[in-house]
């Protein structure tokens, strides 16, 4: 019945996601407080410390950034016709999952860098049968490698570009070679301005690589914790099933963008282990992927019961983790 209303109305489903997150983020806020803001990533903290000191303005920051992220994702899955309809639960399911934790109440590394994943996918898939696509190519290789330098644990996506550019295209070794280019170039302007204001030669260590070094152990797992990933897991493999049947129904441009998203699922959980906070922060990248195969399971499946009764289990769950 609720995913009904949802769908039957759209401007329910167009407002619905910003409602959902806005009322989410507000309980944590005021009944939580303020969450404690520790990035570990020192390259973040250069540009956006001054944010972190202001608990009120990073979460106003972290909820503005995250609705304008999960509009341009859908969007994005809206634009290719992945789900053979419009539909706004892919920003449904992206802002649900990237607020189910009192934790993620925050503005983080990783959700920022997720901004920039979003653009180089686009470039990717706006290559496709382009005769010419250096343009793509250095777009892509540009935002994987902002994320990289706001979130170091990403520096393994500069394999995903490589990957996505051989998936939607031909080999041509100037897009490669560009792509890299555009990948190293926002490295080379945060070296220059830390040459300036800061000391050059502790750059590539202190505020990159040694955010990588340390571990930290996992905070112990609450029994709220454990039905949020129970309900999350039983709806993700019932969900990737069906994307996986689903797969070959799409035309071949739509194909290979699914492929694109299988490899950022893999390449997600990689950068989990290089991630300093092993915390639900590290596995936010996975909500990117993980909405769109959500959204299209409770968009296409034909029966009705299953569907509703997952959903009403993850809003569920999310209101356990946050009121108690």
């Amino acid at each position: 019945m609720l995913l009904r209303i949802i769908k039957s109305n759209p401007l329910i489903s167009l407002a619905l996601p910003v409602l959902l997150a806005a009322s989410l983020w507000g309980s944590v806020y005021f009944v939580h407080g303020p969450q404690e803001i520790k990035s570990g990533i020192p390259m973040f903290e250069v540009f956006f410390r001054w944010v972190l000191n202001l608990p009120a303005l990073a979460t106003l920051i972290g909820l503005g950034l995250l609705i304008l992220e999960a509009y341009l994702w859908n969007g994005f899955i809206n634009k290719q016709s992945l789900l053979k309809q419009s539909s706004y639960l892919t920003a449904t399911f992206y802002l649900l999952l990237y607020s189910c934790r009192p934790l993620l109440i925050s503005f983080y590394p990783s959700m920022f860098a997720s901004l920039f994943l979003i653009l180089a996918l686009r470039s990717l898939a706006e290559s496709y049968k382009k005769e010419r696509a250096l343009a793509e190519a250095f777009d892509a290789g540009i935002f994987i490698g902002l994320a990289s330098l706001l979130y170091f644990p990403l520096i393994i996506f500069i394999l995903f570009l490589w990957i996505g550019l051989l998936t939607m295209r031909s080999i041509v070794w100037r897009e490669w070679v560009v792509s890299l280019v555009g990948f190293i170039l926002p490295f080379g302007f945060a070296l220059g301005y830390y040459a300036v204001f800061y000391t050059p030669e502790k750059f590539w260590y202190e505020k990159l690589i040694a955010a990588t070094a340390h571990y930290n152990r996992p905070a112990p797992l609450h029994w709220q914790t454990a039905v949020l990933l129970g309900v999350v897991a039983l709806a993700g493999i019932v969900c990737f099933f069906f994307f996986m049947q689903k797969i070959s129904d799409n035309v071949v441009k739509n194909q290979k963008i699914s492929a694109l998203i299988i490899w950022f699922v893999c390449f997600s959980i990689c950068s989990i282990l290089l991630s300093p906070a092993k915390d639900a922060r590290a596995f936010t990248l996975l909500v990117l992927p993980c909405s769109f195969v959500f959204a299209n399971y409770f968009t296409r499946a034909k029966r009705k019961f299953i569907p509703e009764l997952l959903f009403i289990m993850m809003l569920g769950a999310i209101v356990i983790n946050i009121f108690f």
